[in-house]
């Protein structure tokens, strides 16, 4: 096979050049099968077979099959955008700067290059960068409408039109970026453009929820989270931010089927047992967490372990100490959740 591909990768000559600068973006497993079993003639054929992949879950045929396009028409930066997609979901972010910047280096006016590296940089917390990305980015679409917008943070947000042409993660990672800042009020101006973008989409809705969810408005975020699953039902951000939500308005059961819609119930009594002792609600973290533990052995050490700390801040109260806002070194907590703190947020 090993022979095989070296014939066929001798006999190629189009993207030749092209394709050994493409080398370093690849780190699937399966590349010489591929070519032997699945090689491609031309870029169009590439995306196609890259996009089959995709939908089927195969990752490393996609990541291989988008190269290959990449390759083939050096002018196909959709392919190296989608390159650099694949690798941020799977948690390369070097690689997925590196497949963006590339594309930007020969496309500066790259649109969905622009919205990619912006939702990269906000989730590697290089916000001032993000910033900076998804300006350029917003400043660019508003030109299709024949508006110029000066550099630097708009002021007025009620002048920007869009379409469903606008790049949806540009809108939704500045409403993001306004959360960061405590903006809350800015940051749904943005949802509701993003909202505009995709009537229907349950990463806005869930945003949207967020936000709310930070304000301090909780109906409202109760009422995105549920448009939100109306829209997309296996969308796993919104169950677990409704999970938070309904436990931390004491709804533990509802909070336990929205988690279980996306973890095992122990796991799910044991958010909701964190989520308890953060709100210094000992007696019900000390339920769930107790549950997890019966519910599952494999759960044992992480609820356990949570059931020891309840156990110490507990014992510190009984003695007349303190233990402030929960941030001593006592024994780890661990969930799959994590309650807010002053600007920080999750991406959708």
């Amino acid at each position: 096979m090993a022979a095989l591909a070296a014939t066929l990768a001798g006999c190629q000559t189009t993207g030749e050049s092209v394709g050994k600068s493409r080398n370093e973006l690849y780190d699937g497993g399966r590349s010489v099968l591929y070519k032997v079993q699945k090689g491609a003639d031309t870029a169009e054929q590439a995306m196609r077979m890259a996009s089959a992949a995709y939908a089927a879950g195969d990752t490393d045929q996609a990541l291989y099959q988008f190269l290959r396009a990449s390759e083939l028409d050096a002018k196909r930066y959709d392919a190296l955008v989608w390159v650099g997609r694949i690798h941020r979901e799977r948690g390369n972010s070097q690689l997925a700067e590196l497949a963006f910047r590339d594309v930007l280096k020969n496309d500066p006016a790259n649109l969905e290059a622009l919205s990619e590296l912006g939702t990269l940089e906000i989730g590697q917390r290089r916000y001032p960068q993000a910033q900076q990305t998804l300006g350029s980015a917003l400043r660019l679409d508003q030109q299709r409408f024949g508006d110029v917008v000066p550099p630097g943070e708009l002021t007025d947000l009620s002048r920007l039109m869009v379409d469903e042409k606008s790049p949806l993660r540009v809108y939704t990672g500045l409403g993001v970026l306004a959360d960061l800042g405590n903006d809350f009020e800015r940051a749904q101006l943005y949802y509701r453009l993003s909202m505009q973008i995709s009537p229907r989409s349950a990463m806005v809705a869930n945003s949207q929820g967020y936000s709310h969810y930070l304000a301090g408005d909780w109906p409202a975020a109760r009422a995105a989270y549920r448009q939100a699953l109306g829209f997309d039902a296996s969308y796993k951000p919104a169950w677990r931010n409704y999970g938070m939500l309904l436990a931390r308005m004491g709804q533990y059961e509802e909070a336990l089927s929205a988690f279980e819609q996306v973890e095992p119930r122990a796991e799910a009594s044991n958010d909701v047992g964190y989520i308890c002792l953060i709100e210094g609600k000992l007696e019900d973290a000390e339920r769930f967490f107790r549950s997890a533990i019966d519910l599952s052995p494999a759960h044992y050490e992480v609820a356990s372990q949570n059931l020891k700390r309840v156990q110490q801040i507990r014992r510190i109260r009984q003695e007349g100490g303190s233990v402030g806002e929960l941030q001593v070194p006592l024994a780890p907590v661990v969930s799959s959740v994590s309650l807010p703190a002053a600007r920080q947020v999750e991406m959708p």
